[in-house]
């Protein structure tokens, strides 16, 4: 194996050494005396990098690793650590079992020690050192990818063997040039079908040298998500949920999600966030009372140990700046608590507040004939609205009001309010939509009806859990 050119790591895996400190940099100036091996000393074209691993056991390539996860400064405690070779590598180290098939160099049972098992230990050992422990169902992960162009296409001769079960095909998507097939699983598979006469006839036994040693192709540094709920409140109108946009152009300044989002990424230092409320109200429509329940989903945290002040900070740094948005009962929660944002949209309820004119006035017993329907609950048929229908499905849906109360004001403008069914268009509830929403509040008048403005005041869902006080402070509007 020493004539082969092969690495101290590479002559200890095929020894079928056990993993251990023996793999690690203090142990392989010890080895090399032992075999002999100058870590400078050069193969036949030059090259001193082992042509069975590539040059991947290569402690520099692991502290690089290790370098930009600490960079990065995630505060895990542990990490799941997980490796992808080149698929020349399965070649490379076919090609030596085979040289040393039949000699006295290697142990007559068993196989050689795992590479990724080796590279991945030592990754390990020097995390390790930096108080980072290896956990498989760590919820941070380090992925790492080796590549090495020299060799990318060695083991395309296994698939172009007359009898390979594997069929590749390349095709080509955006400009770039895709191949199907071409896994790390055929590789090992024609392997297996590939006799060791027609294998040492197809490629060189021991594996060739080579120029160049593998790279780090890709190191993903991923953590889980973590999820932070709470009520927001809208205070002024023209704030959308989530950035609103027609073709390039921003139609609204401000967002619920930069509002809430940007201190929070902050504070988590995550790659970005996405903000999932209980529903959500037209960018014109104001948020009052409790707030709307929502969370905000923070992909890649670095941090994770968020303590309780410093979210609060967040709610205080809104209030004091006079935001037009503002948070309340924000707080760390569970993944599995985010299924009650998902499993209300169909059970609560909410309590809107709008002001609405008719084309006349009406009449105390017209405005006492609707109120006695509203007690009783109104059921309607509502076709989607003409305003979104150019982005969803045309559907007719069955919603229901459960409670309407109609106050006149001044002239022709009354207080309306109402509660409903998750998913009921108010606005179309007021004017008819044209006669796609059936019965309107028009239609009960008998007059044109619009409505001028409209607040949610209430969104019936035990979301999230109520701070230790208990107490549950309102804004109201109208």
């Amino acid at each position: 194996m020493k004539s082969a050119h092969t690495c101290a790591l590479c002559i200890l895996r095929f020894l079928q050494i056990p993993i251990g400190p023996v793999y690690l940099t203090q142990a392989l100036d010890t080895i090399n005396r032992a075999l002999g091996i100058e870590s400078s000393e050069p193969s036949v074209n030059g090259s001193t990098h082992c042509p069975v691993c590539l040059g991947i056991l290569d402690m520099a390539l692991v502290d690089k690793v290790v370098g930009q996860f600490k960079e990065q400064e995630y505060d895990a405690s542990s990490a799941a650590v997980t490796v992808e070779l080149p698929k020349s590598v399965y070649v490379r180290h076919h090609s030596m079992q085979l040289y040393l098939k039949g000699t006295n160099l290697t142990p007559a049972t068993g196989v050689a020690t795992d590479l990724k098992d080796v590279i991945r230990y030592m990754v390990c050992q020097v995390l390790s050192k930096h108080g980072i422990e290896t956990d498989a169902d760590s919820d941070m992960r380090i992925e790492i990818g080796f590549g090495h162009e020299e060799s990318a296409d060695e083991h395309q001769f296994l698939f172009d063997r007359e009898n390979s079960s594997v069929k590749t095909k390349t095709f080509r998507k955006r400009g770039v040039h895709y191949t199907t097939g071409d896994s790390k699983t055929a590789v090992i598979s024609e392997l297996g079908k590939c006799s060791d006469s027609e294998f040492t006839s197809l490629f060189a036994s021991p594996p060739p040298a080579i120029e160049r040693p593998a790279e780090i192709a890709s190191l993903v540094l991923k953590r889980s998500p973590i999820f932070i709920g709470g009520r927001y409140l809208k205070l002024e109108r023209n704030i959308s949920q989530t950035p609103f946009f027609v073709g390039e152009r921003r139609v609204t300044e401000l967002s619920i999600a930069d509002v809430v989002g940007e201190p929070i990424k902050a504070l988590v230092r995550c790659d970005s966030y996405n903000l999932v409320g209980s529903g959500r109200e037209d960018a014109d429509v104001r948020m009052l009372g409790d707030g709307r329940p929502f969370y905000l989903e923070c992909t890649n945290p670095r941090s994770t140990t968020i303590m309780p002040n410093q979210i609060q900070a967040i709610e205080d740094q809104l209030r004091a700046s006079k935001s037009p948005v503002q948070v309340r009962l924000l707080q760390m929660i569970r993944p599995e608590d985010t299924a009650i944002i998902r499993e209300g949209e169909e059970h609560k309820t909410k309590h809107y507040c709008a002001l609405v004119w008719f084309a006349s006035p009406l009449s105390q017993d017209k405005i006492a004939e609707i109120n006695a329907i509203g007690k009783q609950g109104v059921l309607l048929q509502q076709k989607t609205p003409i305003r979104v229908l150019h982005r969803r499905a045309p559907l007719t849906r069955e919603r229901r009001l459960l409670g309407l109360e109609l106050v006149p004001l001044e002239g022709r403008f009354y207080r309306l309010r109402l509660e409903s069914e998750a998913g009921t268009y108010i606005k179309e509830f007021v004017h008819g939509d044209l006669g796609r929403t059936a019965p309107s509040l028009a239609h009960m008048a008998g007059v044109t009806a619009d409505i001028i403005e409209l607040d949610v005041e209430n969104v019936s869902l035990d979301f999230p859990p109520a701070p230790a006080d208990g107490e549950h402070k309102t804004i109201d509007g109208c």
